[in-house]
């Protein structure tokens, strides 16, 4: 699946991050483990989308569908974002 919400979401992690981060960010980095992500920076991350997206990224049915916190990872956030892009896109046409 293509990652079309990679370069806007990686500036929505950069703005919620609680420290600076690596260079690059990948698709495969974990929010816990490798970004250093706690509660409150999740929360952040959720307001950061929301201004650059243009609409409310509710985060709590993407951190719920991962059985692993090391699966909650930058891709599998890009994939939540566009699957929700394409809810709004259904909803507004």
């Amino acid at each position: 699946m293509p990652m079309d919400s990679l370069p806007r979401v990686t500036v929505a992690i950069r703005n919620a991050a609680p420290f600076a981060l690596p260079s690059v960010l990948t698709e495969a980095q974990s929010f816990l483990f490798d970004l250093g992500f706690d509660s409150l920076a999740m929360a952040r991350l959720g307001l950061t989308l929301e201004e650059e997206f243009g609409f409310p990224v509710l985060l709590d049915s993407w951190l719920s569908s991962q059985p692993d916190p090391s699966l909650l990872t930058v891709g599998s956030l890009c994939v939540f974002v566009e699957s929700r892009l394409n809810v709004d896109e259904r909803v507004a046409s």
